[in-house]
């Protein structure tokens, strides 16, 4: 048997290229370590040099570290349940199935829909925008959160994902019914913390589970990436022209389903990354685009004020000027699923179908912990005793870095580390100048607390 020293798929004999990469490439009789490219006796055993421990994906044959939640050749995911799968309809918002009707019931918007899925796929996108496509050796850190989400979802492999410049702070989901995809801004990996990524990926994964990336393409086709509003040319530019009142009919309905598409996204969100106050706290930084912001404002007490207000007028304050959800009708959606029997029973079910327990993936900061940076090692604690049971030495030693002072002999001025001076409360230095010994009494000094000192004048004693 044979075996590709690119990816490590199984090669029929005499093959002159991979099968499944496509590359020509050298072929091995035995598989190489994939940690120090030894030649291994068995797939399942550990490597004799080095004693790492490898896998075989079962559905391409690509040789995969035995940590491996997905493979890196046809993005499977691995070790999944066979009958763990979620399905729309167990999480879908109520109103979901009365938009997707209207939607199928507009022959037009049908015919148009058609046409645009015959001719959109990754190559369009990948030649639109300024993307990159995620993988184990780019962005790898969101792959793993990809893999992580895919898994809680119900997926069998990974969709693909991209990072994009143009549209920072967005994510979305695209593509046909048989080839969708999702984008993911490149700003918010650095506004979001890894969990709250992980809610990100939910809502588009949900989307892509729900088959909503048909319709949001559409939507970007028909109504623009700013996707608009019936309001947006005033009401006076709207009423004197026939035609706009029947294209925004038309806008206004994909605008709904879109809205309504969101929250059900949202829902599919909560499952993935298993906290309300992760789904919250992410929502708030989507919309504000700024931690500092989340520093000011107590999401879960502002989350509760939103609830006071009349959802009704805040309804048809959204369809009139907002092409999106507003938060606060947002977050009051989540809420209410949060708080719902159906959403209990389905986090019992990810939580015993996906086999993976976030407490185990994640630090308490919301980080993944295999790319958590170890914690700095505290600061060394000074052996010097403060002058008569005080303080004030190690006051000085914490807020000053240098001493200053001048020679009393020929007035010639230094400045010494603190960090660099000999233990002991009285020190000796030499002038630089003429060479003269002189102390410097640290024992002696008492400075005001709330003072930030610039420098010391030295208590001085001429030795020679």
């Amino acid at each position: 048997m044979m075996f590709c020293t690119n990816c490590g798929a199984t090669l029929p004999d005499q093959a002159k290229f991979c099968n499944r990469c496509g590359q020509a490439v050298q072929v091995a009789l035995r598989p190489l370590c994939l940690a120090c490219g030894a030649p291994l006796a068995d797939r399942s055993a550990p490597c004799a040099s080095c004693g790492a421990r490898h896998r075989t994906c079962t559905k391409c044959g690509r040789l995969l570290p035995v940590s491996a939640l997905v493979c890196t050749g046809c993005a499977a995911l691995l070790d999944t349940a066979p009958a763990y799968a979620l399905a729309a309809e167990e999480f879908e918002h109520p109103a979901m199935q009365q938009v997707n009707q209207t939607l199928r019931q507009s022959i037009i918007l049908n015919q148009m829909a058609e046409s645009i899925s015959a001719r959109v796929g990754k190559p369009w996108y990948e030649s639109c925008f300024n993307s990159v496509q995620v993988t184990d050796k780019q962005y790898a850190k969101l792959g793993e959160l990809a893999a992580i989400a895919a898994r809680r979802i119900g997926f069998a492999r990974v969709p693909s994902v991209y990072i994009e410049a143009d549209r920072g702070y967005q994510s979305n989901t695209y593509g046909s019914e048989a080839d969708a995809f999702v984008n993911v801004g490149m700003f918010l990996p650095k506004l979001l913390a890894d969990r709250e990524l992980l809610f990100i990926l939910g809502h588009e994964f949900g989307h892509l589970l729900c088959r909503h990336a048909l319709w949001m393409t559409v939507s970007l086709f028909l109504c623009g990436q700013s996707r608009s509003n019936i309001m947006s040319e005033g009401l006076l530019a709207l009423l004197s022209n026939p035609l706009k009142i029947l294209e925004s009919g038309v806008e206004s309905m994909i605008m709904n389903w879109m809205r309504v598409a969101d929250l059900t996204a949202d829902r599919a969100a909560l499952l993935v990354c298993g906290d309300i106050s992760v789904a919250r706290r992410t929502l708030f930084l989507l919309y504000f685009k700024s931690r500092r912001e989340l520093e000011e404002v107590d999401v879960e007490a502002w989350a509760r004020q939103q609830e006071n207000q009349d959802a009704a007028m805040a309804e048809v304050s959204q369809i009139m000027t907002s092409a999106t959800p507003y938060l606060g009708l947002r977050l009051r959606a989540l809420g209410e699923f949060y708080a719902s029997p159906r959403y209990g029973q389905l986090r019992d079910k990810v939580e015993a179908g996906c086999g993976l327990a976030l407490a185990d993936l994640f630090d308490a900061k919301g980080a993944l912990a295999k790319y958590a940076k170890p914690a700095k090692p505290a600061p060394a604690a000074t052996n010097r005793a403060p002058p008569d049971g005080g303080t004030a030495v190690k006051a000085v030693r914490r807020k000053v870095k240098v001493v200053e002072g001048a020679c009393p002999k020929c007035g010639r001025r230094f400045a010494r580390p603190l960090e660099a001076l000999p233990d002991g409360q009285v020190v000796e230095l030499r002038c630089q100048g003429c060479r003269a010994k002189f102390k410097i009494n640290l024992g002696g000094l008492r400075l005001p607390a709330a003072v930030e000192p610039r420098s010391l004048p030295p208590d001085t004693e001429e030795s020679s």
